[in-house]
């Protein structure tokens, strides 16, 4: 018998080795970047107007609960003075429109935060969701993870703050555990609704997969985070997300977040307002790729086993499906890039598939700065990378279906 590494050949070792060269170059820039930033050095790429934005808000959330004003969160108007009353640098900015924008057992899980300094409960947060990143999908391929952790998707990610590395570690580890473990699975899986709009098809493939214990699991771990999160808030505080959720999909609500987040939006629906569709035919494009995710999920999950591809597909189409996922959202597709990508070098690639991974791995600056430019290229980059995983998944089906029968 022969092992893995003597199937691999002279050509795709040539592959990877180029791989590896080009994310430590980019890692390396990334690195430099970050650090110039957080010392106070010079700049040498684009920048927020404020560090850990996002993580602002979340911190936000949690003072306001030890402060006894759990009740302005879920009040825009509120809750974004509380916030530029609690943090300087905001004031400078005359922010105007900060809300918190997912449910109160969000705000259950980040409280502890709220108990240290805002720049020392960011620090922790980024170094434990990092970390747990790392155990749910890194921690068998160093050096492929090593490359995820300084790709640009990732800077993002620490520059805003952001729960990604988190939703990265739930959203993998509960796919990966499906077979082995589906209780475990369903209550990593049942932790990730806290993000609704990467939850949102995680249901419907456990449906689709007959996944009985996950789904059990996952409800029982959901009603769990409600009650709890009902017990210590009140119940008053989940009529307020609803109605602020409400208010979030109204178009004046719409507008502004889109005015305010355009240039890091990967959806099909800022896309198409970007290049200036009317708003009516902007979300009938969204419509449509949302239906096309729905039936590719529901087919990837009822007829193909678990596999690397099949999450892959499973992550396209959350992108799809959401019309808020932004720039640092991107980091949920890149541990399936290099799954999808080590699969190529030992296989072979489909024409331009290499280029193809190149613009994805650079698409979270570079897409960003397009935006600006009114040249939307996210969604049809991450719509030619659910193609390749679809190719992939099936073609691993083909293999695998011949090799069931000889075993048979």
């Amino acid at each position: 018998m022969t092992n893995d590494r003597a199937v691999v050949t002279a050509t795709p070792r040539v592959d990877l080795r180029i791989a590896a060269a080009f994310c430590g170059v980019v890692g390396l820039y990334d690195t430099l970047y970050v650090g110039l930033i957080f010392a106070g050095g010079p700049l040498i790429g684009p920048l927020n107007e404020t560090l850990f934005p996002d993580f602002a808000v979340f911190y936000a959330g949690a003072r306001a609960f030890f402060e006894g004003k759990v009740a302005l969160v879920y009040d825009t108007d509120a809750f974004t003075r509380y916030q530029t009353e609690l943090m300087a640098e905001l004031r400078a900015l005359e922010v105007r429109f900060r809300p918190f924008l997912y449910p109160p057992t969000w705000l259950l899980l980040v409280l502890p935060l709220g108990l240290l300094t805002m720049k020392g409960a960011a620090a922790l947060f980024l170094a434990l969701t990092a970390a747990a990143a790392t155990l749910a999908a890194g921690w068998r391929r160093p050096l492929a993870w090593l490359a995820v952790l300084t790709s640009p998707a990732a800077v993002w990610v620490v520059l805003a703050g952001q729960n990604t590395f988190l939703s990265l570690a739930l959203l993998y580890g509960g796919m990966r555990l499906l077979e082995r473990s589906p209780l475990t699975a369903g209550i990593l899986l049942g932790l990730l609704s806290y993000k609704p709009q990467v939850w949102i098809l995680v249901p419907f493939a456990l449906l689709a997969a007959r996944q009985w214990w996950t789904l059990a699991a996952m409800a029982a771990t959901i009603a769990v985070l409600v009650l709890a999160s009902a017990v210590l808030f009140g119940s008053g505080i989940w009529w307020a997300f609803i109605d602020a959720s409400r208010m979030a999909a109204s178009p004046q609500a719409a507008n502004e977040m889109f005015e305010q987040m355009y240039m890091h939006m990967t959806t099909l629906l800022a896309a198409a307002r970007i290049v200036g569709l009317p708003p009516g035919v902007a979300g009938m494009i969204q419509l449509a790729g949302a239906a096309l995710a729905v039936a590719a999920v529901w087919i990837a999950f009822r007829r193909h086993p678990s596999g690397e591809a099949r999450t892959a597909v499973l992550i396209v189409a959350t992108f799809l499906v959401s019309p808020y996922t932004l720039n640092y959202d991107l980091l949920l597709l890149m541990p399936a890039a290099v799954a999808l990508f080590r699969r190529g070098a030992q296989a072979g690639f489909y024409p331009l598939e290499r280029l193809l991974y190149v613009v994805l791995w650079l698409m979270p600056t570079f897409g960003m700065i397009l935006n600006r430019l009114d040249l939307p290229i996210m969604p049809a980059v991450i719509l030619l990378f659910g193609v390749v995983a679809w190719a992939r998944l099936q073609a691993q089906s083909k293999v695998e279906l011949p090799s069931a029968a000889a075993a048979g």
